[in-house]
């Protein structure tokens, strides 16, 4: 078995909505499911209808049969990640006292308590842990940061050219720039080649992918994963680092599986009072049939079952997949993964810190970004770029303008040099347009001297980030100055 690792970055924002309702609000999955990757290989894989006629159409089949469907080759889900260490959904089976915040060091692990019905347990009231992701390095466990948007859309009205009426509805996203990564295992290694190649470079998932949405760049990359660990105390814990379908003897989900279903002998016992598992139930969409499938039941990645394994011997354990469809990712589990250690009162060997925390750079506990505290920063930075760019033009001005004064027209050539910085597109540019403007052509001798030197200092001082506005707001005022100039 091979298995190979990738990184997927968001190139624009990415919509995978929680639910297939197009009515009410709907969120976005903060992780890429196994199945985005399998649709992207087997649009590049699967033979086509107008391929039947061609002498390897067979054989081309027999490979796509031995990829999408035998399970041989599974797609595991995009974490998001930072620091080539894979993130993983939160345990849980951790948790905090209420009123408290996850970062204030009081993490317990639920089946690590030694008594949950005890008086001092009773007055913590632990709360679960359920959203977010995290890496686990050393004994601290840092949040990866999943931003979102949101954007309001309207259906189009082809007949009308413009939109629908009552037709508006909301998108949320995940925001470009995110990083995740994820896992493919292949069974058969000489299919490797043929899943690396169709899978890496710039691709499209999600929704909306004909418009703005939807592109990623996918590139090998190896990281950093969780191992599995020895059973200590004989006790395995089995960590769902991807969601989890089980059918029972009957074909029907169940959310209570057996130990041999988890990959655990059958003389294991599962300990459902400890156990920590939350569910999800959705229908996935069939772009071919241009129908739902039926309804997916299953346990929620970040769920941990807590197994009883006194009476097996030899347990030699590792990562893999169980339950069904595990060629779209389902099924993976980890088992006694460190993250999951408890001391001896309970307490979590790891414990949570923030960005906030883990900075270099300061010791104190910097406000959490929210959408309006992110935009009071933005204006707050804009207003000092122009209260640099004014003060700036302002004195350049007052230095300058008398070498501008005479019998010279300079207020048209102000003017042209304030198009040239409007309409050149690459700042980089605009200082050599401008430089060549004044240094050829008929009025090229009005610049002579140091009016030219001048205005060639200004534009060095300026940064390419802000030339375009200080250089039109300076051609802006000169061109006043020089107007009065030439009317009195």
């Amino acid at each position: 078995m091979k298995t190979l690792k990738f990184k997927c970055t968001l190139l624009s924002d990415v919509i995978l909505n929680q639910k297939a309702a197009t009515e009410g609000p709907n969120q976005t999955l903060d992780f890429i499911p196994g199945s985005c990757f399998l649709g992207i290989v087997a649009s590049e894989l699967y033979p086509k209808d107008k391929d039947k006629d061609k002498d390897d159409y067979e054989q081309r089949m027999n490979k796509a049969l031995e990829i999408f469907h035998s399970g041989k080759v599974r797609f595991g889900d995009a974490h998001p990640s930072k620091d080539s260490i894979r993130g993983l959904k939160i345990p849980a089976s951790m948790f905090y006292p209420k009123l408290k915040k996850i970062t204030d060091g009081m993490i317990y692990i639920h089946h690590g308590v030694p008594n949950l019905e005890s008086d001092e347990m009773k007055q913590k009231q632990l709360k679960q842990c359920r959203n977010g992701f995290y890496t686990f390095v050393g004994d601290k466990a840092t949040e990866v940061k999943t931003e979102t948007n949101f954007a309001i859309k309207s259906a189009y009205d082809k007949e009308k050219r413009r939109s629908k009426d009552e037709q508006m509805y909301g998108y949320e996203s995940l925001q470009r720039g995110l990083e995740l990564y994820f896992e493919v295992e292949v069974d058969n290694e000489a299919l490797v080649k043929d899943v690396k190649n169709a899978l890496v470079g710039k691709k499209r998932v999600g929704r909306s992918r004909t418009a703005q949405y939807g592109l990623v760049e996918i590139t090998e990359t190896p990281y950093n994963d969780v191992d599995c660990e020895k059973p200590k105390n004989n006790i395995v814990t089995v960590y769902a680092d991807g969601r989890l379908i089980f059918l029972d003897e009957y074909g029907l989900p169940t959310f209570r599986p057996k130990e041999e279903q988890l990959g655990l002998p059958k003389d294991s016992k599962i300990l459902w009072d400890k156990t920590q598992i939350r569910t999800f139930q959705y229908a996935p969409w069939n772009y071919t049939r241009q129908c739902f499938d039926a309804d997916r039941c299953g346990i929620e990645k970040g769920s941990v079952f807590v197994v009883d394994v006194s009476k097996c011997d030899n347990l030699d354990l590792k990562s893999q997949y169980v339950g069904s469809f595990k060629n779209e990712g389902f099924g993976k589990v980890i088992y006694n993964p460190e993250f999951l250690k408890a001391e001896k009162d309970g307490k979590a060997f790891y414990q949570v810190k923030n960005k906030a925390q883990e900075s270099p750079k300061t010791n104190k506990k910097e406000m959490a970004g929210t959408p309006l505290l992110d935009y009071i920063k933005k204006q707050q930075s804009e207003e000092i770029k122009e209260n640099d760019i004014y003060s700036n033009v302002n004195k350049w001005v007052n230095d300058n303008k008398t070498a501008f004064q005479g019998k010279e027209k300079f207020a048209s050539q102000w003017g042209a040099i304030r198009g040239i910085a409007m309409a050149t597109k690459d700042d980089s540019k605009i200082s050599d347009n401008v430089i060549a403007y004044i240094g050829h052509g008929v009025k090229s001798s009005d610049w002579d001297g140091n009016r030219k030197k001048k205005l060639e200092e200004f534009m060095k001082k300026c940064d390419t980030n802000n030339i375009r506005e200080s250089l039109v707001n300076l051609a802006a005022e000169m061109a006043k100055k020089c107007q009065k100039e030439e009317n009195k």
